[in-house]
């Protein structure tokens, strides 16, 4: 590949050199088309014209116009020509038969090596000829630019072997090079040394020969910067992955053995919510059996009232009415609990809100009862009925109940407070157990977080999830000394957002 671009880049080498002395006969052509022989000999004409060339393009040297019979008609430049002849010189014999010329590297005149360009310009049965000079510290760094900074050398030789331009090393102008030119080619040819490789191809303008010398080193040189940068780049980046690694590590296993945790617990709990789920399907039998054996008691106690003597009636209607009460009071609590876990079929209808929580405030009372905690109800008089999901509120306010108490653990009090605001129901549910961090705040609701005080995301998940099913919406936030305050936000109007789920659990 690098010898490949290499060839590439001397074939464009040799398209640039043909294009530059393309363009200077070009600039000739130009002048002599442009201007009559009379008006290109006036005075200060041909200064003008040179002038303006050398301000564009300070390769010219000179510039001279010359008649017919090889005489200079006109000449502007550094040497003292005007009373030389060229008639017999070959450039001018080239010219006048060709058109265009560009000569070898020659004295002349004025005895110093120089080549030049020339054009013929035909008049009526006239002939004239424009002849410029070309700066050959300028070409010579036209021609050696392929090589750039690099070692090596580029220089132009003849079809005799003779340098047209001043090589960097080994020669001068006009001197014989150590390149004997073969018959035209096509292309470049390589010839490769021990150390160098010197690539040939002759220019299309002039027949010259471009010669191209290039260290192999230096042409490698690139090679090697690029695969050394690879490999710094290689170990770096996997030195740089080694320490990211070592330092990570233990954040990472710290952060998938908390994670472990986590599932583990949230699995126990999971488990724990089958058992009961699966328990509370077998309770409702029991507690139908249960309510069928009071049943029993009731009509028990009834016939055993009925069928004692007079002498006992007395002790007797006071058992039997304990009887009775205590059966009443264990049929109605049966009943409670029956109704208020058995399935519920999501029903939109007018709903008191107040109803609801008393509902569910006296179902809990027992669990209360035995944790010493106090329940305070501080309720806006005649609150508005909302449309609303009943089944789906009692679980919202059975879940922050729940939660509150179990927070709390014993020994506590829970608020829950009523209002209206911007016609939406508001309920606040406090309690005076431990306060929740900018963490737990964030992610209480996550069904897989579990806080520092205890609440479990899976419930409070559930309940957000419904509220927002009916179009309302729950926040939390820290009391002013202790505790959480959990704020529900419920709609007037039945709102459901997620048409077709029924999740109350």
């Amino acid at each position: 590949k690098p010898m490949a671009a290499l060839q590439a880049e001397v074939i464009s080498h040799k398209r640039d050199i043909d294009s530059f002395l393309t363009e200077r006969l070009r600039d000739l052509k130009l002048i002599s088309g442009n201007n009559s022989l009379s008006k290109m000999i006036s005075k200060g004409k041909i200064e003008q014209v040179l002038s303006t060339l050398q301000k564009d393009l300070p390769c010219f040297l000179d510039l001279g116009i010359i008649g017919p019979n090889g005489d200079h008609l006109s000449y502007k430049g550094p040497y003292d020509l005007m009373t030389k002849n060229y008639r017999d010189t070959l450039w001018f014999k080239a010219v006048m038969n060709q058109g265009v010329y560009v000569s070898d590297v020659f004295k002349g005149f004025r005895n110093d090596p120089h080549f030049i360009i020339a054009v013929r310009q035909n008049e009526g049965e006239n002939s004239w000829i424009v002849r410029a000079t070309i700066m050959s510290g300028l070409f010579d760094n036209i021609v050696t630019r392929v090589v750039g900074n690099k070692k090596g050398d580029a220089y132009l030789i003849n079809s005799k072997g003779d340098f047209q331009t001043n090589p960097r090393k080994g020669g001068d102008l006009m001197m014989k090079s150590q390149i004997s030119p073969l018959g035209r080619f096509k292309g470049a040819q390589v010839d490769e040394k021990e150390s160098t490789l010197t690539l040939t191809i002759w220019l299309e303008t002039v027949p010259w020969l471009c010669v191209v010398s290039v260290d192999k080193r230096a042409l490698f040189e690139d090679l090697r910067k690029v695969r050394n940068i690879v490999l710094f780049v290689f170990f770096l980046g996997g030195f740089l992955i080694i320490l990211a690694i070592l330092l990570t590590t233990d954040s990472l296993v710290s952060m998938l053995e908390e994670k472990r945790k986590n599932n583990r617990r949230m699995d126990n709990r999971l488990r724990r919510t089958v058992f009961l789920a699966s328990s509370m399907k077998l309770s409702r039998g029991v507690f139908s059996d249960l309510n069928d054996i009071l049943s029993n008691i009731h009509v028990t106690a009834t016939l055993m009232k009925e069928q004692t003597g007079p002498e006992n009636s007395n002790q007797t209607d006071v058992m039997a009415e304990q009887i009775f009460s205590e059966s009443i009071r264990g049929r109605n609590l049966i009943d409670k609990f029956i109704k208020f876990t058995g399935p519920k079929d999501t029903v939109i209808m007018d709903v008191y809100v107040h109803t609801i929580l008393n509902r569910v405030i006296d179902f809990l009372k027992t669990h209360l009862i035995e944790k010493n905690i106090q329940i305070r109800l501080n309720f806006q008089d005649r609150l508005p009925y909302v449309r609303s999901d009943t089944a789906a509120l009692c679980h919202i306010f059975l879940n922050l109940l729940l939660n509150a108490a179990d927070v709390i653990g014993t020994n506590g009090n829970i608020c829950v407070s009523t209002f209206l605001k911007e016609n939406i129901i508001v309920i606040l549910i406090s309690d005076d157990g431990p306060v929740l961090n900018n963490v737990d705040k964030n992610y209480i609701f996550d069904s897989q977080y579990l806080t520092d005080r205890g609440d479990w995301g899976l419930g409070l998940a559930i309940s957000r999830f419904n509220i927002e099913r009916i179009g309302g919406k729950i926040s939390v936030r820290n009391g002013e000394e202790q505790g959480a305050i959990f704020e529900v936000r419920v709609p007037r109007n039945f709102m459901e957002e997620f048409s077709g789920s029924n999740l109350v659990i």
